[in-house]
């Protein structure tokens, strides 16, 4: 029985296929199919539309197998966890390291590394990627540390709370405490303002809580300050903070509480 030949789309999903992690260009598929610039983006985004290939780029054309892709994703995730277990002090492994665990071309490894972000399976934390869940194990005595530099900041609210005293209550050098707020930063247990202030991200979402509760619409820097029992030199930098975060934003003297959440 003769085989039906293949079309120019099949013929196309089946090169990038054949090109696994390293993607097709529009160089290697004009010279196979003999198709010009416009004809390959057509069949490529009918492909994309079918759930069969990802577009990278248009010009040139740049594609990568869905199925390819995917296996990538989940490569990726078991590598990351696997670097974790072997390096438990470590932030992450660096976008270098995973390039060279995978026979793969690095504009495909950022696409996964964007997908994998996106549904919240691994985080960026500066150079490194490191699982959503993942936090670094530091020695008994450091972890007691943290959680009470966290205990403190949380008791203190907002700016009632002096690092110096914290520093000595602590017996660590500047430094150290520096690094040690660093860790509950990376860790989202607090959060730090431009202004260099610290709080509790518990208290934060309180705060934005308490504001959603009241519905869209204006807010005052008194009525805020009703709200939280802060002074105006404590207030306005905190609505500062909120402003950036997309929680409020800034009309005129007061503010309006705004529904999206970037917390």
């Amino acid at each position: 029985m003769t085989k039906r030949p293949l079309s120019d789309s099949e013929k196309l999903l089946a090169l990038v296929q054949k090109k696994r992690l390293r993607g097709l260009g529009e160089r290697e598929a004009v010279a196979e199919l003999a198709l010009d610039h416009a004809e390959l983006v057509a069949l490529g985004q009918k492909l994309e539309e079918d759930g069969q290939v990802r577009i990278l780029s248009f010009a040139p054309l740049f594609l990568v197998s869905k199925d390819s892709l995917d296996y990538l994703c989940r490569k990726t995730v078991a590598q990351i966890s696997l670097y974790h277990k072997r390096r438990p002090n470590d932030k992450g492994i660096s976008f270098e390291k995973l390039k060279t665990r995978f026979d793969a071309s690095g504009r495909i490894l950022h696409l996964a590394l964007k997908i994998l972000q996106a549904k919240g399976e691994i985080r960026e934390d500066g150079p490194s990627f490191a699982l959503m869940s993942f936090e670094k194990i530091f020695p008994p005595r450091q972890e007691i540390q943290l959680r009470k530099l966290e205990e403190m900041i949380d008791r203190g609210k907002f700016l009632s709370v002096s690092l110096e005293a914290v520093r000595q209550e602590l017996r660590v050098s500047p430094p150290v405490l520096q690094k040690l707020l660093e860790v509950l930063i990376d860790r989202k247990k607090i959060v730090q303002g431009k202004e260099g202030f610290l709080l509790h991200s518990r208290w934060l979402e309180e705060i934005i809580a308490k504001l959603r509760s009241r519905g869209r619409g204006e807010l005052s820097v008194a009525d805020f300050k009703a709200m939280t029992g802060l002074s105006r030199k404590y207030a306005i930098p905190l609505l500062e903070l909120l402003d950036r975060m997309g929680v409020t934003r800034r009309v005129g003297p007061g503010r309006e509480i705004l529904h999206s959440n970037h917390l």
